[in-house]
């Protein structure tokens, strides 16, 4: 009855961590309300998130495989929640993403050749992704007609279920999304990569005869 009279309530676990004069991201990724949180709008966890350097940790966590014998936080808790704070659509920690070249480089190093492309990790990535077509959709797509390779990678990658889902959106299966962007459809529609799917198919069934 005294809290509710006096308007009080218990500070969050999250704004106990922000209250702290030293803290570090893990120490709010490994907090269970922080998703809660950031669907709240908790102005000055938003206001960490947003920082460059966080969105650079964050996206590592979601493109960068650890060693085997890593902690499970590692390798599970802490790219499940950084995914999770991206698909929150936050619009200022998305602005922070795709308004930073390096950010972006980051995010797409992820499909490049040579790296493990594990399945729990690229539908993470994939969600970003997707995330980014929806709420961000002239910037990442000028950024992918910028970076061509982008979409030869995705087409090596489409053996993975989420990889695939990421291309078909792509290339303009969900036409709602480019309803704006008359230029982008443009360049889709001249590039070649119907032609690359249909050659990477054919590819994996002459190998398998």
């Amino acid at each position: 009855m005294f809290w509710r009279m006096t308007g009080l309530s218990a500070a969050s676990p999250v704004d106990t961590i922000l209250d702290k004069e030293n803290f570090t991201l893990e120490e709010l990724l490994d907090e269970d309300e922080i998703i809660q949180e950031c669907k709240a709008l908790n102005t000055r966890l938003i206001n960490f998130l947003r920082d460059k350097a966080q969105v650079e940790q964050l996206l590592r966590y979601i493109v960068e495989e650890v060693p085997e014998d890593s902690e499970k936080k590692r390798s599970f808790k802490f790219p499940f929640i950084a995914c999770e704070i991206f698909t929150c659509e936050i619009d200022i920690i998305l602005r922070t993403l795709v308004e930073d070249e390096e950010l972006m480089n980051l995010l797409f190093s992820f499909v490049k050749p040579g790296q493990p492309h594990s399945t729990l990790l690229a539908g993470y990535f994939s969600k970003v992704v997707i995330c980014l077509m929806l709420r961000k959709t002239s910037p990442l797509m000028n950024y992918v007609e910028e970076h061509p390779d982008i979409v030869v990678h995705l087409v090596d990658l489409i053996g993975i279920t989420s990889v695939m889902e990421v291309l078909i959106r792509l290339i303009g299966a969900d036409e709602t999304i480019y309803s704006n962007c008359v230029d982008t459809l443009q360049w889709l529609e001249n590039t070649d990569v119907l032609e690359m799917i249909v050659d990477k198919f054919s590819s994996s069934v002459s190998s398998k005869a």
